[in-house]
C-alpha cells in the first residue's frame, strides 16, 4: 500500500505567490465574485487552496470557510471550526445539512434546527443578508469539478447559491478536467487561474522546505517531475533510486484517480500498460487512431478501447481537447521520462508499433498525413538511439 500524500503542510508550501496576489487583487477590486483554480493532477491546486485558507484565516477582515470534497488531511487545522475535511471518505449529499449548520454558526448567523434543506437554505440566505459582521465571507471548495454531478448540483443549490446572494462575498474553487455547467452567473463568469508546474528554482525551494536529503538533486528531480509538486514531493521523500521513486510516483498519480476496482492487481497493471502506450502518442487522438496500437490483432479492439477510454475519462486522466483525446501532462511527462530511462524492450516495441500505426494512418488519410507524422514523439526516438 502506497503512502498517502494527501496531507497539507504549510511549511512545505513553495511558490504560488503570483496566484495569491492575483486573488488578493480580485478581492480588492470587486465587491463579490468567484475565482477558479484549474490544473492537472499533482499541480498543487489543493495545496494552494489550503494555503489561501490559512492566510485568509489570519486576516481579521476575512471569514474563510474551507470545504474539502475528497479525502485529505491537514493536522494543523484540526481544531479549526471553519473547515470541512475528512481523511477517510468523500463528501456526500447527506452531509449538506450539517455543513450548512457549521457555516451558519461560523458566520454568526442565527441557527435554526431543521431537516428541511430548502427552508434551511432560504434561512441561511436571509441570515447572510442581515449579518452584523463586516468581515468578508470567503468560501473555498476543493476538487469541485471531480465530484459527482449530483453532489456538485446540490452544493451549488444549497451552499453556493445562498452565499452568492450576499452583497459582499467571494467563492474560490479548484478543479481539474471538464468544466461543469453552472447555473449561477458569478460562477459562469468566474476568474479562471491556471496552475502551471513549478520552475526549477521553485522545485529546489520545495525540496529545501521539505528538508529533503535530495535537495542537491533538484535539477534532475525538476526534469523527471516536470515541476509537478506532488511528484517532486514523492521523489524528494523517497530513499529509493530515482527511477524507482519515479515509478512509485506514477503509480500514485494514476491509482488515486482510478475507480477502486481498477487500482490493484492484474487490472491495474493492464490499465497502466495502456496508459504508458498512450503517453507516447504526441498528438490529440481519436479512438480509431489508437485502437490498433493499443490492442493489435485483437478482434474486440474497438470494444476494449472504448472500455479503457470510459475508465480514463471517468477518472479524468483523459480529456477531450477539441481535435481528440489527450492524457494529462502530469502523467505523460513522468511516464515518458521513466520509459526513456528504463529503455526496456516493451518500450521499444511500443515505439515501433506506434510508428507502424502512424504510417498506416498517413496512407489511409493522405490529406492529414502531416498531422499523423507528428503522432510519434521524435525526442523519444532520438533518445532511443
Amino acid at each position: 500500500m502506497q503512502k498517502s500524500y494527501k496531507v497539507f503542510n504549510s511549511a512545505e508550501f513553495a511558490d504560488r505567490n503570483a496566484e495569491f496576489e492575483r486573488v488578493q487583487a480580485i478581492l480588492q477590486e470587486r465587491n463579490r465574485g468567484g475565482v477558479i483554480f484549474e490544473g492537472e493532477r499533482g499541480s498543487g491546486k489543493t495545496t494552494l487552496l489550503f494555503e489561501l485558507y490559512r492566510r485568509f484565516h489570519e486576516q481579521i477582515e476575512m471569514k474563510p470557510f474551507l470545504i474539502s470534497l475528497f479525502p485529505y488531511s491537514a493536522p494543523e487545522f484540526e481544531s479549526n471550526k471553519n473547515i470541512w475535511i475528512n481523511s477517510e471518505r468523500m463528501f456526500q449529499k447527506e452531509d449538506i445539512p450539517n455543513l450548512l449548520n457549521r457555516i451558519t454558526r461560523y458566520l454568526e448567523i442565527d441557527f435554526i434546527e431543521t431537516e428541511d434543506r430548502d427552508f434551511q437554505k432560504d434561512y441561511f440566505a436571509r441570515g447572510l443578508a442581515y449579518r452584523a459582521s463586516k468581515a468578508v465571507p470567503i468560501l473555498l471548495v476543493d476538487s469541485i469539478y471531480e465530484c459527482p454531478d449530483d453532489v456538485r448540483t446540490e452544493l451549488e443549490k444549497y451552499i453556493l447559491t445562498p452565499i452568492l446572494a450576499s452583497e459582499r462575498v467571494f467563492i474560490v474553487l479548484s478543479g481539474r478536467g471538464k468544466r461543469p455547467i453552472w447555473s449561477r452567473p458569478e460562477l459562469q463568469t468566474a476568474e479562471i487561474i491556471e496552475l502551471h508546474p513549478l520552475t526549477e528554482i521553485f522545485v529546489k525551494e520545495q525540496l529545501e522546505k521539505m528538508k529533503s536529503t535530495r535537495a542537491a538533486e533538484f535539477q534532475q528531480i525538476a526534469e523527471l517531475s516536470g515541476g509537478y509538486p506532488l511528484i517532486v514531493r514523492i521523489l524528494g521523500e523517497s530513499d529509493k533510486a530515482l527511477i524507482t521513486a519515479l515509478n512509485d510516483a506514477i503509480d500514485i498519480i494514476i491509482q488515486d484517480t482510478l475507480p477502486e476496482n481498477e487500482r490493484e492487481g492484474k487490472r491495474y497493471l493492464e490499465t497502466r500498460s495502456q496508459i504508458e502506450k498512450l503517453s507516447l502518442v504526441d498528438i490529440p487522438f481519436r479512438i480509431p487512431d489508437v485502437e490498433d496500437y493499443l490492442y493489435p490483432n485483437d478482434p474486440e479492439q474497438r470494444a476494449q478501447a472504448n472500455q479503457l477510454f470510459n475508465v480514463l475519462l471517468a477518472s479524468r486522466i483523459l480529456r477531450y481537447e477539441g481535435k481528440g483525446y489527450q492524457l494529462n501532462q502530469s502523467i505523460v511527462h513522468p511516464v515518458r521520462k521513466w520509459l526513456a530511462l528504463k529503455q526496456h524492450s516493451e518500450y521499444r516495441n511500443n515505439l515501433d508499433q506506434l510508428k507502424r500505426v502512424s504510417q498506416k494512418l498517413q496512407e489511409e488519410y493522405p490529406s492529414a498525413s502531416t498531422w499523423y507524422q507528428r503522432m510519434v514523439p521524435t525526442d523519444l526516438i532520438t533518445a532511443q538511439h
